[in-house]
């Protein structure tokens, strides 16, 4: 099945974003609340950051594996086992009575995510066109953005009233409403691209245009990752503002990356390129970082945060489309897991990172320095990739 239009897919297509919406609501609902947390196990920054860090333990190291078996297995069924125990570590992580416990149930958070992500890349990557995938992927990511801008900007607002436990309880129960739900939208959007055969995961794979894809990925994910888990405790503890208003700042960022992600992925379709979108996004993204060092309190911050989001939008989309095109959809599973575990290394890295460099320095522009110099490392790396234009593909190709 590859539809020509996306309306042909829609069932799929809402259960992915679906999918993506739970898993970006379990990666970050643990950040706006630090402070609850540090007082809770007793714990530092660097052990709040470690907290955050583990999940991306789990998903890193199941990302491969969990690919591997969306290439050769039917994914719907694996995407049911990721949000069944997506729900169960992140009601355990709620509930944890340790720190220990609480870092384990990160890293199963971790494992459940990597097994519905990868579901939701070889399924875009099977079904959809080169005509309308960049379109796909904008609508997923859509959902990505709005799984961020519920947890970090919704949840700290509904703090006000609700105790921070309970607030991440509410994933396990949307995890089970959507299990509820699972069988009917899967059956209803079955189709062939379970059944694709797949190539040997890395024969034709292997070599400089993969590395560079996953470096740039790394070093992407470093420092969006960076600033997202960081930039909630730059407000609040650098320049003052209060949980609820670093909640608003972290909306504007979040609802500017959603409203770019769709037209990031659309663009991309009309150039018949990927890569220049994401030039222009990490240039963005090393101005915006290193403009948070000077930019006081105030209404330059909300402006830096619009532009922030957009920078993110442009910056993921063109690049998880690129992956799943430049080695064929046969492999999308195991090619888009390797590139998407470089990422996740540069997202476990900068909660880590970052918050040890906190603790040294007691200054946020430590950080962000750190993030603009990483932004500026990427874009050396994605100039060295050659894309090949739609125009130069043969008939068929991804």
């Amino acid at each position: 099945m590859t539809p020509r239009r996306l309306r042909d897919a829609l069932p799929l297509l809402a259960l992915l974003s679906v999918g993506r919406y739970l898993a970006f609501v379990g990666r970050l609902n643990i950040v706006p609340f630090y402070p609850e947390l540090m007082q809770r196990f007793g714990t530092s920054y660097a052990g709040a950051g470690a907290l955050f860090s583990a999940f991306f333990i789990g998903y890193a190291l199941t990302l491969i594996p969990a690919g591997a078996a969306a290439d050769r297995r039917h994914p719907r069924r694996q995407m049911a086992v990721g949000l069944a125990l997506l729900g169960l570590a992140s009601a355990a992580v709620a509930l944890a009575p340790t720190y220990s416990v609480a870092l384990a149930a990160r890293v199963l958070v971790g494992v459940a995510v990597a097994l519905t992500y990868t579901t939701t890349l070889k399924l875009i990557a099977v079904v959809f066109s080169r005509e309308n995938r960049g379109k796909a992927v904008g609508i997923m990511e859509w959902a990505t953005s709005l799984g961020m801008l519920t947890a970090l900007s919704v949840l700290p607002v509904l703090s006000q009233w609700v105790s921070y436990q309970a607030l991440l309880l509410a994933l396990p129960a949307l995890c089970a409403a959507t299990l509820a739900v699972f069988p009917a939208v899967a059956l209803g959007s079955a189709s062939g691209p379970a059944r694709l055969r797949p190539a040997p995961a890395f024969r034709g794979v292997l070599g400089r245009d993969f590395a560079l894809i996953a470096a740039s990925a790394l070093l992407g994910l470093f420092t969006i990752s960076g600033i997202l888990s960081w930039l909630p405790s730059h407000l609040t503890d650098a320049l003052g503002y209060s949980k609820a208003q670093a909640g608003v700042v972290m909306a504007v960022v979040l609802v500017a990356q959603l409203l770019g992600t769709y037209p990031a992925g659309s663009l991309s379709d009309r150039l018949g390129r990927r890569l220049p979108l994401v030039w222009g996004a990490t240039v963005t993204l090393a101005a915006c970082t290193l403009a948070l060092t000077v930019t006081p309190a105030g209404v330059w911050i909300y402006v830096l945060a619009f532009v922030l989001g957009l920078g993110m939008s442009a910056s993921v989309t063109p690049l998880t489309v690129l992956s799943m095109e430049m080695f064929g959809p046969e492999r999308a599973g195991m090619v888009g897991a390797v590139t998407v575990a470089s990422g996740q290394a540069g997202s476990g890295l900068s909660g880590a990172l970052f918050g040890w460099i906190l603790d040294r320095t007691g200054s946020f522009t430590a950080i962000w320095l750190v993030a603009s110099a990483l932004a500026m490392l990427r874009l050396v790396t994605t100039t060295q990739i050659r894309e090949r234009p739609a125009a130069a593909r043969q008939p068929g190709e991804a």
